[in-house]
């Protein structure tokens, strides 16, 4: 029970930092809102995005190599931003659902004998927001995207099948781990960092994401992750507010490399433990290079 009511306490300060930041941002024509955005994501104009990616899919406590898998990815959300300002810098904000595939097969090159090939079916919603360069012509987007996610993995081969390659032991212990995904959606989280170069109506777009799937949800510890994640991002709002206000062409760049570095750091975190720092089971992860284009109407 005091555990339960530490990781309460945290979440409550972590809403307050959030809603802090809300209220600041709101007064500066910034609006990171977690709270609201989600409630309102149908706000702003149309989009319709189709990615392709090449993606390595992985697990810390895994002997066995699973194979690279090529992605498929649908999106369909709202694009809204604001009147640009001070030399040219627009703050942009997008909702979306999607649902994509991940699958050995996308891939054209011939896989190893030793490797385990698979595809993972997947949707969830995510906000994508950052702030841009509105040029004469173009629009430069350096972007942060944050998700949640249910993912279901399907093994087209187990452990057992390369048994001769890295041991009875080690296919034992690696079909246990694959079983507490297969078959099954599962919860998880996902970050992406990339640009988007917006032409008219079309955005071509390049990112890198990086993902994790729970083998199974733990609400307490899953919500103290969470708000301490949260506190960090509201942190960054603060000063990225003061650069945009201090020199508001340095902010487009400042706001991608410090988010998605952030983002980054707490991913490599989670690779041993999913709802990090409290002690919990290491997730499946994949990180994917991502190529897409985006109607916006």
């Amino acid at each position: 029970m005091n555990k339960k009511l530490l990781l309460f306490l945290i979440f409550f300060i972590a809403l307050s930092f959030s809603t802090k930041a809300q209220n600041s941002n709101l007064s500066k024509g910034n609006k990171w809102d977690w709270d609201d955005d989600w409630q309102h994501w149908k706000s702003g104009n149309p989009f319709i995005e189709l990615n392709l990616g090449l993606g390595k899919l992985d697990h810390k406590k895994l002997f066995s190599k699973l194979s690279d898998v090529g992605s498929l990815e649908i999106k369909l959300g709202f694009a809204a931003q604001d009147e640009p300002y001070e030399e040219g810098i627009q703050y942009f904000d997008e909702k979306y659902t999607f649902l994509s595939k991940m699958s050995s097969s996308f891939r054209h090159e011939k896989r190893k004998y030793t490797e385990l090939p698979s595809e993972l079916l997947r949707f969830g919603f995510g906000k994508r927001n950052g702030y841009g360069y509105d040029l004469e012509n173009i629009k430069i987007k350096p972007y942060v995207l944050s998700a949640f996610s249910w993912a279901k993995l399907e093994m087209k081969d187990y452990p057992v099948s390369i048994m001769q390659f890295i041991g009875a032991p080690q296919a034992i212990d690696d079909a246990e781990i694959l079983k507490r995904f297969d078959g099954n959606f599962r919860f998880g989280t996902l970050a992406e960092g990339g640009i988007s170069l917006r032409l008219g109506i079309v955005s071509l777009n390049a990112g890198y994401e990086t993902a994790v799937i729970f083998p199974r949800y733990v609400f307490w510890k899953h919500i103290g992750s969470y708000a301490i994640e949260l506190i960090g991002l509201n942190a960054l709002d603060k000063f990225i507010d003061e650069v945009i206000d201090a020199s508001p062409a340095a902010g487009p760049i400042v706001n991608f490399l410090l988010k998605n570095g952030y983002n980054f750091a707490f991913y490599t975190l989670k690779k041993d433990k999913m709802n990090w720092p409290f002690d919990s089971e290491s997730p499946l992860t994949y990180e994917t290079f991502k190529f897409g284009v985006t109607f916006t109407f």
